[in-house]
């Protein structure tokens, strides 16, 4: 295995199955949801200005339906399993998502999981959202509204991720796992990187510290 104590992971589309934020806003939000979000992919407005303008779309969403949904909320089959194994070697496990906290602590509450975690704080009251960057960092290369690369504090750490919200801390990870766009990403920019598409393949490239590029 790598030479590291510290392991970050993002959690939409990472640790859940899909992108819970996403899946959020096709289910509540009116269907130009997708316009910022297509600004923020191709870079023309930031991760911070994306979520402000989809949160405000949220609108009349009862307790009900909110809980409902987050309850929806599936993980990967083998995340927990990961977790036991990381607690085994004694390896530091965190979350970094520029997505939700409130879909984050329930998840995390469901499952009894004590790890620790950094996101956006979503706020909720009579129906309606608003949304708050309690880690905004105005240096923050990819201006995103959680930045991941100020959180991690060692000098050599393993980085889990999927998406767009992981392209810069991607490419300061020692060791790093990557799937979907990501995966394509590091691909097109000759990242070393080890591709996956369950936690398992994780498990397993850890036990056997075959690190090799995908």
């Amino acid at each position: 295995m790598e030479n590291f104590n510290a392991i970050y992971c993002d959690f939409d589309g990472t640790i859940t199955k899909e992108d819970s934020v996403n899946k959020f806003f096709e289910m509540y939000a009116p269907e130009n949801w997708m316009e910022s979000e297509k600004l923020w992919i191709e870079g023309k407005i930031s991760s911070r200005e994306n979520a402000i303008i989809q949160v405000g779309l949220l609108k009349n969403v009862s307790q009900k339906q909110l809980d409902e949904y987050i309850n929806s909320i599936e993980i990967d089959d083998y995340f927990l399993d990961f977790v036991e194994f990381v607690k085994s070697k004694n390896i530091k496990l965190t979350i970094l998502s520029d997505g939700f906290d409130l879909f984050i602590k329930k998840i995390l509450e469901r499952y009894d999981l004590d790890i620790p975690y950094y996101a956006n704080k979503l706020i909720y009251k009579d129906g309606n959202f608003g949304i708050e960057f309690p880690y905004y960092n105005e240096n923050c290369d990819k201006k995103a509204g959680m930045c991941k690369c100020q959180k991690v504090k060692e000098n050599s750490f393993c980085y889990i991720g999927d998406g767009t919200s992981d392209l810069c801390i991607a490419s300061k990870a020692d060791l790093l796992f990557a799937s979907k766009n990501l995966h394509e990403y590091c691909k097109k920019n000759n990242i070393k990187h080890s591709h996956f598409t369950s936690f398992r393949n994780i498990i397993d490239t850890l036990k056997e510290g075959n690190i090799k590029n995908a």
